[in-house]
């Protein structure tokens, strides 16, 4: 879930004031992109048992969006209500297999002095790097040299169905989770308009998809957020969409919407429903099909069949220094285990700034994007 916004950041920002070269680019960071399937636990391991990938002392503050890339790891971060101390927002990139923090990019163009705040990560078949920024937009980041270039690759949100039930205090928009679907497009929930837009091939202006009210965040939640991680189904057909919140599901639920080019009410289809107000924020699919799901309370991750039936609930991790806390989004290392950002969203907790590699004896999906301007 993204805690990023309160106030409206509508604001255009041009594609040349966000326009650069990141910096703290380390030579390692050119190091040969090997890939590296191998099952990495050679010792008895357990489903479940975990470890530090990133601690608090190489994690960026309240992570939360994280993508794997060949042998990277891109986790943004802060995700969190507040101006970070005057700081930029940043994506840190560890090496996949080493977990060794490579380079940290700072995200230019920010009012610093403002709210602000990064939040979902996808990646592209041509290995850029898309980050959603509370202020900026969609910015994506493209190797080059010894750095990574930076431009505006879809503007902040349009305000188009504000959401009448949430306190006045809260913006219309809560841009938030984004991922590409098997058409080019990029889909990008926004957990206060109840709605996930998409942004054509190549960047532009973002479009409502979908629209509900069914996704609508509960009003008496205490942050009333709808619409949150979404993903692509291994065949490609649909899109699955958690919501976090909402009045006829208090708990949470994950929905399926069709690939289709305007999808219509009776469309959403509901997978599975959560009863305990556990949740459900970040999503991601593993080879076996199965629905990996962060819940931020009670601090777990469940384990969905292909059927919609939760099979297990991940607690602890299991003999991880750190635990989970408030775990929000996924990454696949391609070696049996996944890479979960602890965002600590609701403790606040430093000491728990982390991103955890927990053993789940699965691989990731990833959706064959076209070549995109």
């Amino acid at each position: 879930m993204s805690n990023l916004r309160s106030e409206n950041f509508q604001q255009s920002i041009k594609p040349e004031q966000a326009v650069g070269i990141a910096s703290q680019t380390s030579q390692r960071d050119r190091l040969p992109f090997e890939t590296d399937t191998e099952i990495d636990e050679r010792q008895k391991v357990n489903i479940g048992d975990g470890r530090v990938f990133a601690g608090p002392d190489l994690s960026p503050p309240f992570p939360e969006g994280i993508v794997a890339d060949r042998n990277r790891i891109y986790v943004a971060g802060p995700a969190a209500l507040g101006d970070n101390g005057g700081r930029p927002s940043e994506v840190r990139v560890f090496h996949r297999l080493t977990g060794e923090l490579l380079t940290t990019i700072f995200l230019e163009g920010e009012r610093l002095s403002e709210i602000h705040g990064v939040a979902g990560v996808a990646v592209d078949g041509q290995h850029r790097v898309y980050v959603v920024s509370s202020q900026l937009g969609i910015v994506r980041l493209s190797p080059q040299d010894q750095g990574y270039r930076q431009e505006i690759y879809s503007p902040v949100l349009p305000e188009i169905a504000c959401n009448p039930s949430l306190p006045p205090t809260l913006p219309c928009s809560l841009p938030n989770e984004i991922t590409f679907g098997p058409d080019g497009y990029l889909y990008w929930s926004d957990s206060f308009q109840n709605t996930i837009f998409r942004v054509p091939p190549g960047g532009g202006l973002a479009e409502p998809w979908f629209q509900s009210d069914r996704l609508a965040g509960s009003a008496t939640a205490p942050f009333p957020v709808g619409p949150n991680g979404i993903k692509v189904t291994p065949d490609g057909t649909e899109l699955y969409v958690a919501v976090t919140t909402s009045a006829s599901a208090p708990g949470g639920a994950i929905y399926r919407l069709p690939f289709v080019n305007a999808p219509a009410e009776n469309d959403l289809k509901l997978f599975h429903q959560y009863l305990q107000g556990e949740m459900p924020d970040g999503i991601a699919f593993g080879q076996s099909g199965k629905l990996y799901v962060a819940l931020q309370s009670p601090s777990e991750i469940s384990i969905l069949a292909p059927s919609g039936r939760e099979e297990a609930r991940l607690k602890g991790p299991t003999n991880c220094p750190i635990a989970y806390d408030a775990p929000a989004d996924f990454a696949f290392d391609d070696r049996g285990s996944v890479l979960v950002t602890n965002h600590a969203l609701f403790s606040g907790n430093p000491a728990a700034f982390a991103v955890l590699k927990v053993f789940v004896g699965d691989r990731g999906v990833e959706t064959d994007v076209p070549p995109l301007p």
